[in-house]
């Protein structure tokens, strides 16, 4: 029986301090995804960042990880129309900690 090595998101996730998620918007990123690619890759620097596809209790999300909190504001501030993946006031978000809301 061979064993399987971990999906590289996995190990990314695991690895690096920092993750942003951002929502994708219905109709996708289009050409504004290579644009953030281009600029992770030429102002963060391979090996200092990782992106992957991923989930959010609304939809589909994008993770990019960062090994430096600087980093991470840069890029928002680049990127300035990109929305956080916060599904914590989400109807199908629970939690204990959850604050009790009214209504």
């Amino acid at each position: 029986m061979s064993r399987r090595s971990p999906r590289q998101s996995v190990t990314d996730d695991l690895a690096f301090p920092i993750r942003l998620k951002l929502v994708v918007p219905p109709l996708g990123f289009g050409n504004d995804l290579n644009t953030m690619l281009r600029w992770l890759k030429a102002e963060v620097g391979p090996g200092n960042y990782a992106q992957h596809s991923g989930q959010t209790l609304g939809g589909d999300a994008i993770s990019v990880h960062f090994r430096r909190p600087e980093d991470l504001v840069r890029f928002l501030e680049a990127f300035p129309f990109l929305e956080l993946a916060d599904a914590t006031t989400s109807r199908a978000y629970t939690s204990p900690l959850r604050p009790e809301t009214s209504g």
